[in-house]
């Protein structure tokens, strides 16, 4: 059964699909932040 449940790799905050930000890395391994961490991750890129 999926599993509704994802939370930020950063921070540890609850995400839901609405607030979900997904980032798949060189490696094609699927990452999920919320979108806190998110802008904070790609804009230090």
């Amino acid at each position: 059964m999926y599993n509704n449940y994802l939370s930020c790799e950063i921070c540890g905050a609850e995400l839901t699909r609405a607030s979900q930000k997904q980032h798949i890395d060189k490696m094609g391994f699927m990452h999920s932040f919320c979108e806190k961490c998110y802008s904070e991750k790609v804009s230090k890129k």
